[in-house]
C-alpha cells in the first residue's frame, strides 16, 4: 500500500483484491512479461526483427499500461465496488494519472515502474498465484520424461 498526494488529495494505491479482480491488470502485467521475454529471446536468436518488433510494441502501449496499472491500484480504496466511489472509472484514473505527471514530472514509464514495484510489495503475484504456477511449471519440466506441452 502507498499513499500519494495528487491535486492536494491524498489517494492510496494497493494491488489486493479489488486490483486481482480487475482482468485488465493482470493480462497487462502478463502482456509485458512475456513480451519482454520474447524480445529477449529473439535478439539471443540475433532475430533482430522480431526483437525489434516487440520492443516497439511494449514501448508503444507502455503508456496505456500504466494507466491501466494506475487504476488497478485505485480500485481498492477509491473505487466503486468496495472503495469510497472517488474514482468510478479509467476516465476519472486517467484524469487523475494526467494531473500526477504534470505535478510530480513523471513519465509514463516512471509511472509504470511505482505500480510494478508496488505490485511486488503488495504480494500482488502471490495472491493471482502467478509464483505458484511458475514453480509448479518449472518442477514439471524438470521432471524426468515430463513435457509441459503435453498437458
Amino acid at each position: 500500500m502507498k499513499k500519494i498526494t495528487i491535486g492536494k488529495k491524498e489517494y492510496t494505491f494497493e494491488f489486493s483484491i479489488e486490483a486481482s479482480l480487475y482482468d485488465e491488470c493482470t493480462k497487462s502485467v502478463m502482456d509485458m512479461f512475456i513480451k519482454s521475454g520474447m524480445a529477449q529471446g529473439a535478439a539471443e536468436n540475433n532475430d533482430v526483427d522480431s526483437a525489434m518488433d516487440n520492443l516497439l510494441e511494449t514501448i508503444a502501449n507502455l503508456p496505456q499500461k500504466a494507466l491501466t496499472l494506475f487504476y488497478a491500484g485505485l480500485l481498492e480504496h477509491h473505487g466503486t465496488e468496495e472503495g469510497d466511489g472517488s474514482i468510478k472509472s479509467m476516465s476519472d484514473a486517467k484524469r487523475l494519472l494526467a494531473t500526477y505527471v504534470k505535478e510530480k514530472n513523471k513519465s509514463f514509464r516512471d509511472v509504470l515502474g511505482e505500480m510494478m514495484d508496488l505490485m511486488v510489495k503488495d504480494s500482488f503475484f502471490e495472491l493471482i498465484g502467478l509464483n505458484q504456477i511458475t514453480a509448479d511449471l518449472g518442477k514439471d519440466s524438470k521432471e524426468p520424461g515430463k513435457n509441459t506441452s503435453e498437458k
